[in-house]
């Protein structure tokens, strides 16, 4: 537990803190896993965006890492990391050029594809820059759960095998597998709730991996699953690699999962540092972090946390205000200038709120790390 009395002089609030022994168990919890399950990690980089972490992640096993957007690929290429997965397909023409360096910078780099202009668009690259790309089909398996909810994938079995067989017979693109990620399970909280909605899910993939085996197209990598579904889309044996990423931090929306039908073995090592600035009663105070602090997408309200009184609650006040309000039996109060810890409701967002983060570890902030690849550059 962070000793919020010893931040105080380290730190100016609002900003970022992250608890690194808690942060290093939760990476060891998930390779312990990895390893005792026979299954491959590539964790999420877009939870964290900070190379720094990829690093800590690879040196305790993960293959390689994800990343959600170009500017998170350029920036772990920068800083050496192999083994990227870029999981959302790049189509503008005017980022044809950044991606030509990635591929030619880059060890190991994968990309997915939905539709034939983005074999199109890769292939164009390819030839005229003497190159070759790792592709993987992207495969839509959420839209046929219970919420109808479809992004990014090629929505078939007919346009998958479709598209694999045209990367397969491309002269510049590698035909390497498939990626079926279902976000909409990640944040189901019961764990027979999210199985029974998963079971789903994984039906449909053995139908895809049948018939593209059945094709000559079986896939080397079939890559998805996610923090909330690890567990159970290992049991499925139809992945060969995870992609979890929010494990590393947690926020009040995983505190909420039953990860596991025990519950959740991963500890919240994110937080947000804020401060006491103004007192309203003996029960009710404004601290200096407010929508700017914090993802806002999420159903729950940030988390008061560190050694404040059980049932402490936050509501938001505005962009630089939030109200923390004492249970009324409490009889502890807050001092003007007093440090709180506020665990945020979803990590990824907030995280792309700041550009650095500090780092608790030994009772003091030792270092602060670089958020490098937040935003969109």
């Amino acid at each position: 537990m962070i000793d919020v009395e010893a931040l105080k002089e380290d730190i100016s609030t609002p900003s970022l803190v992250v608890d690194k022994n808690t942060l290093q168990k939760n990476i060891n919890k998930m390779s312990i896993f990895a390893k005792n399950n026979n299954i491959s990690i590539r964790p999420h980089a877009k939870s964290h965006k900070i190379p720094l972490i990829s690093k800590l992640q690879i040196s305790e096993g993960a293959i390689g890492i994800c990343v959600a957007t170009l500017f998170e690929a350029e920036i772990m290429v920068k800083n050496n990391i192999h083994g990227i997965l870029l999981t959302a397909p790049i189509t503008n023409k005017n980022d044809q050029n950044r991606l030509k360096i990635i591929l030619q910078r880059a060890k190991q780099f994968y990309l997915v594809i939905d539709n034939i202009y983005s074999i199109n668009y890769l292939t164009e690259i390819c030839s005229k820059n003497n190159l070759k790309c790792n592709v993987l089909i992207d495969c839509d398996i959420m839209s046929i759960g219970k919420n109808k909810i479809g992004r990014t994938g090629a929505r078939n079995i007919q346009e998958i095998l479709k598209l694999s067989q045209l990367v397969q017979s491309s002269s510049f693109l590698n035909y390497m597998g498939i990626c079926a990620y279902a976000g909409d399970l990640q944040h189901i909280n019961a764990f027979t709730s999210r199985h029974n909605e998963a079971k789903i899910r994984y039906q449909y993939l053995k139908k895809i991996i049948d018939n593209l085996e059945a094709k000559n197209l079986k896939p080397k990598i079939i890559s998805g699953g996610g923090t909330g579904s690890h567990y159970m889309d290992t049991l499925s044996s139809l992945f060969t690699e995870l992609q979890p990423g929010s494990y590393i931090f947690g926020d009040v929306e995983y505190d909420n999962v039953d990860i596991y039908k025990s519950g959740n073995p991963y500890k919240p090592s994110l937080f947000v540092a804020s401060s006491v600035i103004s007192r309203i009663n003996e029960k009710k105070f404004i601290i200096n972090a407010g929508l700017k602090a914090f993802s806002t997408d999420s159903k729950y309200l940030p988390k008061p946390s560190g050694n404040l009184p059980i049932g402490t609650q936050y509501n938001f006040m505005g962009d630089e205000h939030g109200l923390i309000s004492l249970p009324a039996q409490s009889k502890r109060t807050l001092k003007i200038g007093e440090t709180i810890l506020i665990q945020p409701p979803h990590c990824d967002p907030t995280i792309n709120l700041y550009d650095q983060c500090n780092i608790y570890d030994k009772k003091k902030i030792r270092e602060k790390w670089n958020i490098e690849a937040r935003g969109y550059s």
